[in-house]
């Protein structure tokens, strides 16, 4: 999947896989990462924020990852430094926009209107 940011349940979203690539970290230490968050959140809003998931690997092994909306993400990555680290923030940022514009104009009448004709 190319697209950093996708439409999952009608939620933009993105996953641990591509922010480990894309943050070169160790997939393993992002799911710590992500999973440390969640066990030491006191107010709960990292439960809204990832959902646990799965993917299969070359070898159609079935592995754990977790999607995650702008919240989680930037929770997430808040603490990620370095030049590169925020080139990409930016860019999720970015495609968390586009993603989320996109998820408001089919909710306008417009939309609805053109898509039924």
């Amino acid at each position: 999947m190319n697209e950093l940011v996708y439409l999952k349940n009608d939620e933009a979203v993105c996953d641990s896989l591509q922010v480990a690539e894309r943050f070169e970290k160790r997939h393993a230490d992002v799911i710590r990462a992500i999973e440390n968050l969640i066990k030491n959140d006191s107010t709960q809003n990292c439960v809204q924020c990832f959902k646990q998931s799965f993917y299969k690997d070359e070898t159609g092994k079935k592995n754990k990852m977790y999607l995650m909306n702008r919240d989680g993400f930037t929770f997430l990555v808040m603490g990620f430094t370095g030049n590169k680290a925020n080139e990409w923030k930016w860019q999720y940022i970015k495609a968390f926009n586009q993603m989320e514009n996109i998820i408001r104009e089919k909710s306008t009448q417009t939309w609805i209107e053109t898509r039924a004709a």
